[in-house]
């Protein structure tokens, strides 16, 4: 991911996929920081709601016993596909396409009962971004797609085309905070209707006067997260937590921008049964943001069952 899985970080280019079924290139964000809290207490049944890459699944799964069960969720069926030709023999994994939002019904479809521990990556996989007919990246020409199950939604092109101007410049302002998005609004609604990510960039450009990656990032941003119902997926996720965590159970979350951040961090202060972990949340050290661009952003906040 520009971020960690398949879930809402803003996008980047990151090192490219290697194909469909093949080891990637992505790298785990805050992997050491993430592994050692969710194992401090042995759990036995481990959910990763976002695979992504696999980065932090592989290294659960080197570190778990024989004895322990893993879960693995994602929305996109190709991450699935390369996870699954690469880790897909461990008799320990179970995989299974869908949201994260869904995965109370999902445990008691696979009869595991409660975790004891999960990791949400809720970034993008550098997989994602580097395929441009996924349409995630400005960088590339693809379509306006962007969505994370390919099969199914609302894509980028029917929101960009559809919305009349003050919504669009809204969805802009608040998932993207972008403040120019009354003007990048009306650019859009003039030059409709857009094909493909070269029109939107172009539109954007000529609405900033030039070509400006931090603009197009929260504009593409924005729309990511409108196309997949990122924020409506967490809080659905973040209500259900007490049903499918078990007592003492532990919950790493990996957040790549405020809208993120500021949820998780609410709940897991202010929710009745459940708590902070120590230390409340870590970033990326200065070693790991040199190396990896991606985890510039990044913060992940440990929280407990209580």
């Amino acid at each position: 991911m520009l971020m960690g899985g398949s879930g809402g970080g803003p996008g980047g280019a990151d090192s490219p996929g290697e194909g469909r079924g093949e080891p990637t290139g992505h790298v785990p964000v805050l992997l050491e920081e993430t592994v050692e809290f969710l194992l401090e207490d042995s759990p036995r049944t481990v959910v990763d709601g976002t695979v992504g890459g696999g980065g932090h699944l592989s290294v659960l799964l080197e570190r778990l016993p024989d004895e322990a069960r893993v879960l693995g969720l994602d929305r996109d069926p190709a991450a699935l596909e390369r996870v699954r030709a690469r880790l897909g023999n461990d008799p320990r994994l179970t995989l299974a396409c869908a949201p994260f939002d869904r995965l109370e019904e999902v445990l008691e479809e696979h009869g595991m009962g409660l975790a004891d521990a999960a990791v949400f990556d809720l970034g993008m996989s550098s997989d994602q971004l580097e395929d441009a007919s996924r349409g995630f990246t400005y960088r590339e020409t693809g379509p306006l797609d962007m969505r994370f199950d390919p099969a199914s939604g609302t894509t980028a092109a029917e929101i960009l085309n559809g919305l009349d101007q003050k919504e669009l410049a809204d969805l802009i302002f608040h998932l993207g905070g972008e403040r120019r998005s009354r003007r990048i609004a009306r650019r859009i609604v003039q030059r409709r209707p857009l094909a493909d990510t070269s029109e939107l960039v172009a539109a954007v450009s000529s609405a900033v006067r030039g070509y400006r990656p931090g603009v197009l990032s929260r504009v593409f941003q924005a729309l990511r997260i409108a196309v997949n119902d990122e924020m409506g997926q967490l809080d659905r996720l973040l209500e259900s937590m007490d049903r499918w965590l078990a007592s003492g159970g532990r919950v790493a979350l990996i957040t790549f921008h405020s809208l993120e951040d500021r949820r998780v961090k609410r709940f897991l202060r202010d929710t009745p049964g459940f708590r902070p972990g120590e230390p409340e949340w870590t970033a990326a050290g200065e070693e790991e943001r040199r190396l990896n661009v991606r985890s510039r952003s990044a913060k992940l906040r440990r929280g407990v069952r209580e």
